[in-house]
């Protein structure tokens, strides 16, 4: 049940992330952005409880701390691409850096359920 809502509290911050993307680029909706930016930062919050949860459950696991970090700092960069798309500053390295945590983190992640 746990891992569930672990994995549904990331499938809405990334979709959420996803939409505060699009509206900070465009630039058009500042108000719906920043009500949209609070949820995504409350989904942050489920999400690194959950995560924590799930570190406790497997008892620290060395793959469940490596996913941990590379988790929150895939957190940090979701605020900092927000923030830079919101101010109109490019995001290229972040983006890339974002993909290949994005990558390990679901490499580790499924190589812990797996294991």
């Amino acid at each position: 049940m746990q891992l569930q809502v672990h994995i549904y509290s990331w499938t809405i911050t990334l979709l959420l992330f996803v939409v505060v993307f699009i509206l900070a680029k465009s630039g058009k909706a500042p108000k719906p952005q920043k009500i949209i930016h609070m949820i995504l930062r409350v989904f942050f919050v489920l999400t690194l409880l959950t995560g924590i949860g799930l570190v406790v459950s497997y008892n620290f696991a060395s793959a469940t701390l490596i996913k941990g970090a590379l988790g929150i700092l895939l957190i940090v960069l979701m605020e900092l691409i927000t923030g830079k798309a919101r101010d109109r500053e490019r995001t290229g390295w972040l983006s890339a850096a974002f993909i290949v945590d994005l990558v390990l983190v679901f490499y580790f992640g499924y190589g812990v359920i797996g294991g």
